[in-house]
């Protein structure tokens, strides 16, 4: 039966398009004299083009800074929930040593940071944190970062109108 049906499809194989003529030396050679389509693009001018950032759209200008005094990591602003005062010398200076991603540095750093997972609304500041927590944290001895999924994030302080329309 498989047999019958592949001899069927023959001779539609065969119907196929056929197989272009090859080029005569002619045609190569007026291909060749011909300008090539890479020339009528637009030619570098040599000079360099300038991007325009605003001054205030900088990595560091919109972190903070958390080093140990061997390594560093940046978190965005409003993320650090509860400084210590015993720690505040690690947050917010200059960066001194290696830049390393957040998580390679909270665990380097378990000892005096720690993290709090928080929601989007949460930080978008639509939901109020939970009290609870946040008397906790005056206890802690640990720098506290807010973080979502792992990474940290900023935190809004919830605005009056929306910590009573979050509470209905």
């Amino acid at each position: 039966m498989k047999t019958l049906s592949l001899l069927a499809l023959l001779p539609l194989c065969a119907a196929a398009a056929p197989m272009s003529d090859r080029v005569s030396s002619a045609e190569l050679n007026n291909r060749r004299q011909s300008p090539s389509p890479l020339s009528q693009l637009e030619q570098n001018t040599g000079e360099e083009i300038k991007v325009v950032r605003p001054a205030e759209q900088s990595l560091i200008n919109q972190s903070i800074i958390l080093s140990d005094g061997l390594n560093w990591t940046l978190v965005p602003k409003g993320a650090v929930l509860h400084l210590p005062a015993d720690h505040s010398a690690r947050v917010g200076t200059k960066p001194i040593g290696n830049l390393l991603p957040w998580k390679d540095f909270l665990t380097l750093n378990h000892a005096w940071i720690t993290s709090e997972e928080v929601s989007i609304r949460q930080a978008e500041g639509v939901q109020a944190l939970d009290e609870k927590r946040t008397a906790h944290w005056s206890k802690q001895d640990k720098v506290i970062v807010a973080v979502h999924l792992g990474g940290p994030i900023s935190v809004a302080a919830p605005t009056p109108s929306t910590a009573t329309a979050s509470t209905r």
